[in-house]
């Protein structure tokens, strides 16, 4: 769990967003320490709670609330020979050229190269001729 502000209007436990890095006005702020500098750029994060603080903010419209946000499971297209639910494995994106599958093939959030754990098996797809298992996985060392 990481503790971060976002604008009010977000500051919504189970809103998911993707940090993409800090804005020009965040360089500057008091409280950028504790906004940007727990996330990492490119990385999906999931609201758990919203805290009772809140901040003024000259990008959000006035005002950021606390809150706490977790690194929130991902479904991703993998190998077969791969797809053991609890199992753990260095994630590498499959080769596939459909364009409606690109958010399961190189999903935000994940990188190739990542240590992700195996949750759950989701079902099969088919791309470009060979088949895969679409998987519901989480990074590992994400949850402190």
């Amino acid at each position: 769990m990481v503790i971060t502000l976002v604008g009010e209007k977000l500051a919504k436990p189970g809103v998911e967003f993707i940090y993409y890095g800090p804005a020009e006005p965040c360089k500057s702020c008091r409280l950028a320490r504790v906004c940007t500098g727990n996330l990492e750029p490119g990385r999906r994060y999931k609201i758990i709670k919203v805290r009772n603080m809140e901040y003024p903010c000259l990008l959000h419209e006035g005002k950021v609330r606390v809150v706490e946000v977790v690194e929130p499971a991902i479904d991703v297209i993998i190998e077969p020979r791969y797809a053991v639910a609890g199992s753990k494995i260095t994630l590498k994106f499959v080769e596939c050229d459909d364009p409606e599958k690109v958010d399961l093939v190189r999903p935000e959030g994940l990188f190739e190269g990542d240590v992700v754990k195996i949750l759950e098996i989701i079902g099969d797809i088919e791309c470009n001729g060979r088949k895969y298992k679409i998987a519901k996985v989480i990074r590992e060392n994400t949850q402190k």
